[in-house]
C-alpha cells in the first residue's frame, strides 16, 4: 500500500502516514521480544507508519510501533532499505527497539523521530 502526502510544493520532509493498524504479531521480532520480556504483549496494539522524504516520493522507511493506551507507552523501531556500497546489494537496516512515553501511536512516531534525530551516529 502506498500513501501519498498531500502537501504544497514548498513542503520539506520527512513525512509519515497516519498510523496504520497491523496485527500485533506481525511486528518485528525485536519488538515482540521486548513486549514478551515485560510480559505485556496482549496489552499492546501494532501500527506501521510509512516515511517519505518528499510528498511525491516512494517510502524511504517505516516506523513499527507497539502502543499501549492504558500505560501510555510504546516500543518503536525504524526500518529502511539501503544499498551496500561493497557489493551493490540492497539490505534492510533496523534500529534497536526503543521504549517511549506517548499518548497515541502518532505521538510515539513524533517522539521516536526526534530521538533518532537527536542521537549522534555511532562511530
Amino acid at each position: 500500500m502506498r500513501a501519498v502526502a498531500k502537501l504544497d510544493d514548498t513542503a520539506t520532509g520527512p513525512f509519515w502516514t497516519p498510523p496504520l493498524p497491523v496485527d500485533r504479531d506481525e511486528l518485528s521480532p525485536s519488538i515482540l521480544s521486548e513486549l514478551d520480556q515485560r510480559g505485556e504483549r496482549q496489552s499492546f496494539k501494532g501500527y506501521v507508519l510509512q516515511i517519505y522524504d518528499a510528498p511525491d516520493s516512494k517510502p524511504s522507511g517505516v516506523f513499527e510501533i507497539a502502543f499501549c493506551a492504558k500505560s501510555r507507552t510504546a516500543c518503536a523501531i525504524y526500518e529502511a532499505e539501503t544499498q551496500d556500497g561493497r557489493d551493490a546489494k540492497r539490505r534492510v537496516v533496523t534500529t534497536d527497539p526503543h521504549w517511549l512515553a506517548a499518548v497515541s501511536p502518532r505521538d510515539a512516531a513524533g517522539t521516536f523521530f526526534q530521538l533518532l534525530v537527536d542521537t549522534p551516529p555511532e562511530a
